[in-house]
């Protein structure tokens, strides 16, 4: 066992790398322009009014990073969402398009937008409906992974110290007990 964790922290790798998915509270968007919440629930974009906005604020830790998932469906080919967010929290700055024109076609699908990195203590996620003609559509989910999983890298030479002081006490250990035999 110690040689194996030995090797991890010599490659600077840790075990802790993990990440918690939120699932936001539909009822909770603040809605605009004629968006509502249907049964499920589901947000629900009027199929003839572009421009409704439904907006999450999301508690967050500054420098750390993000995927956003949103589960939807466009009733038209001509309709399609816009997704936008506000790293930097209320104030300046303003929101920056995570993903432009998607249509989610017929039945509910799940698509996953661009990471970001958080820089402020609270962001602010907007949906916003568009398109020619029929613009209806409905958001079923949205999901928050925080912490991108992916080996975390950084032990740096503290960690090469302690993986071989960690070598050095193994090795002196297993010469002891061959000698002991």
């Amino acid at each position: 066992m110690l040689p194996l964790f030995a090797c991890s922290a010599f490659f600077g790798l840790t075990p802790f790398a993990h990440a918690n998915t939120i699932a936001l509270d539909l009822t909770k968007a603040v809605l605009t322009d004629g968006a509502s919440i249907i049964g499920g629930p589901k947000i629900k974009f009027d199929p003839n009014t572009s421009g409704q906005t439904a907006t999450f604020t999301i508690p967050s830790v500054s420098g750390t990073q993000y995927s956003i998932s949103v589960t939807g469906q466009n009733d038209q080919s001509s309709s399609f969402f816009q997704f936008f967010i506000d790293t930097n929290g209320p104030g300046p700055g303003g929101f920056v398009q995570l993903g432009s024109n998607t249509n989610f076609g017929h039945g509910f699908t799940t698509i996953t937008l661009p990471n970001f990195t958080d820089a402020s203590t609270s962001d602010f996620f907007k949906i916003v409906n568009g398109g020619t003609g029929n613009s209806e559509g409905q958001i079923s989910a949205v999901t928050v992974t925080v912490g991108i999983p992916a080996p975390a890298l950084g032990a740096g030479l503290p960690g090469l110290i302690f993986a071989g002081g960690a070598l050095v006490v193994w090795w002196r250990r297993t010469r002891r007990a061959q000698a002991a035999a």
